[in-house]
């Protein structure tokens, strides 16, 4: 899942300043199993198509090399009516993403903070905004130690943050290799599970690997479910291999649904109205059912379809609406909401959906890039997030899963990332 940000809403209007949308900005602090980390702050509404990606590799983690050339690209439009400046800054994290006790001046070379001054104005209008990138690390804004970052955008003057993001920096030291084994008739649901397993030769700097090793493990992207391995094991002299738990096993058959607004055109398959007079203008999508596994919707891995974006000043916007046919088992006062590619998959009040009695259709709306995503729909409850009872694919998924290898600096006390590696299993 590439981390794409777009944020969704339900008013008429195209927000024009970040000062109108600030209730909107949330964190993630709180839900149980989020999908993005709770220490991530949602973007205000003039903020849109927010994305972090190695560069010339839109779709993939945002992970670079310790010592190399290696760049992120941040980018994001802002449709604010003016021109804007920007304020960044990264904190070092743990592996648990608390943040680090060591000082900027031991993880970053330069400052602790730099600014974004220019962007540029989009070709297209209603509505228009300046597009905005942004490389790193570079003279100004470089990491000099591995490890989890937090990156946070800020205006330019003041403390106001406007979002945050994740992203790492690995040393690539040491050989990594993970294997996923499927597991059946572990859920009352029947539902299939993968277990990954690894092994890692560390490094020989490594001199208690029992005690400063750790493995763990995120599917997808979804940086608030990464799961640390358990079992351990140094028996081989120069490795040491972990896996996870049973009960700690991700969803073998995690279920997306397909957004293609390439073209702003009514197909009459996923596209049944295409409205151009409105500002924006509107597309209004065919009614999704629950756990119904649509052709029109195959299943797939968020990364395989995020590359499409328009990250340009071409990408012309459009209000999305979204409407879902639920089942019995869900209940107009419940409490679901549509997370995908385009609100960072961050559960937030402005994407929360409303039910409509008299059609008997829940029904969201968002302002949305050209371009295809990856979504679902999922219901909250309690600050819970349930994710499996609104979908539902009956044939296997291709799911991906980063591994990361994290070793506890015995002289400095913070968490440095040795190793990373990304496999795709159905």
């Amino acid at each position: 899942m590439p981390f794409l940000l777009l944020a969704t809403f339900a008013g008429c209007k195209v927000p024009e300043s970040t000062d109108t949308a600030t209730a909107d900005q949330q964190q993630e602090e709180g839900y149980q199993e989020p999908f993005a980390l709770a220490v991530q702050q949602s973007p205000p509404q003039n903020i849109r198509s927010l994305q972090l990606h190695p560069r010339e590799r839109p779709g993939r983690p945002p992970v670079v090399t310790l010592g190399t050339d290696e760049q992120l690209i941040l980018s994001f439009d802002d449709l604010s009516p003016q021109s804007r400046q920007y304020r960044v800054q990264v904190t070092h994290r743990n592996r648990n993403w608390m943040q680090s006790t060591i000082p900027a001046s031991a993880y970053l070379e330069g400052f602790s903070y730099t600014h974004i001054q220019q962007s540029e104005q989009s070709l297209t209008r209603d509505p228009s905004y300046r597009h905005v990138e942004y490389p790193f690390p570079n003279d100004k804004l470089k990491p000099k130690v591995s490890g989890n970052y937090l990156l946070e955008v800020y205006e330019y003057q003041g403390d106001r943050l406007l979002f945050s993001m994740p992203f790492f920096v690995t040393e690539d030291e040491g050989y990594l290799e993970t294997r996923i084994e499927t597991l059946f008739a572990q859920r009352q649901d029947s539902r299939p599970l993968h277990q990954l397993l690894s092994s890692f030769r560390y490094p020989g700097f490594v001199e208690f690997p029992q005690f400063d090793l750790s493995l763990s493990y995120v599917q997808n992207q979804f940086w608030g479910r990464m799961r640390a391995a358990d079992f351990l094991s140094t028996a081989e002299p120069g490795h040491i291999t972990g896996r996870l738990d049973r009960e700690a096993a991700f969803l073998a058959d995690e279920a997306f649904r397909l957004l293609d607004i390439r073209a702003f055109d009514a197909d009459g398959r996923r596209i049944t109205e295409y409205q151009p007079g409105t500002r924006p203008p509107t597309l209004i999508l065919r009614r999704d059912v629950q756990n119904l596994d649509m052709d029109l919707n195959p299943p797939f891995s968020p990364t395989q379809h995020i590359g499409a974006l328009v990250d340009d000043r071409s990408g012309r916007y459009a209000r999305v609406r979204f409407s879902l046919e639920a089942g019995r088992s869900v209940s107009p006062s419940d409490e679901l909401h549509i997370v995908g590619d385009f609100n960072n998959w961050m559960i937030s009040n402005a994407n929360k959906m409303r039910f409509d009695a008299s059609e008997g259709l829940w029904k969201a709306e968002a302002l949305i890039k050209q371009g295809t995503y990856a979504y679902k729909y999922v219901r909250v409850t309690q600050n819970t997030i349930d994710n499996l009872s609104l979908e539902q694919s009956f044939r296997p998924v291709r799911q991906q899963y980063l591994s990361f290898v994290y070793f506890k600096d015995p002289d400095q006390q913070f968490d440095r990332l040795l190793n990373t590696e990304q496999v795709s299993y159905r």
